[in-house]
């Protein structure tokens, strides 16, 4: 069964830290995401957004875990869509130390987790699609962020 996706409104000059006189615009994005239970979509809540001054530099960190969150920037001209790849924040693999004082990898699941994004903000953006790409299901939208100038 699947579900359809989460969406909201987020009214981008009303954010804290906006700049009506600024150009140009970094969007901090914070969301809880749940584990929506057995063959179900995640379940994604916006949680706030600030705002910071200036552009972003392209520090991006490979994500080489199967389980992955994609963050598409949506524009309402023919702008390139490029996504931002994540950590999924319900699947992660992290290095743990044994007793014998070798270090591997563990993989950990969780049913609630927190992610948090950075985006720049342009003017000609309508919205920001999030998508799970799991082993099992591939990629699914499990949320839209509307934005509205």
């Amino acid at each position: 069964m699947q579900c359809s996706s989460a969406q909201s409104v987020l009214k981008v000059r009303e954010i804290p830290g906006y700049g009506a006189q600024v150009q140009d615009h970094i969007l901090f994005l914070h969301f809880k995401i749940k584990d929506g239970g057995e063959g179900k979509n995640e379940k994604v809540e916006f949680l706030n957004a600030t705002s910071g001054n200036g552009r972003m530099k392209n520090l991006a960190v490979p994500v080489h875990y199967p389980y992955q969150i994609k963050a598409v920037p949506r524009y309402t001209t023919s702008h390139f869509e490029i996504g931002i790849t994540l950590e999924h924040p319900l699947f992660r693999s992290v290095e743990v130390a044994s007793q014998d004082g070798t270090i591997a990898k563990a993989e950990i699941t969780a049913r609630e987790g927190n992610l948090s994004f950075r985006i720049q903000e342009e003017s000609y953006m309508d919205r920001i699609d999030i998508y799970s790409i799991t082993p099992e299901r591939g990629e699914v939208k499990i949320y839209t962020l509307n934005l509205k100038q």
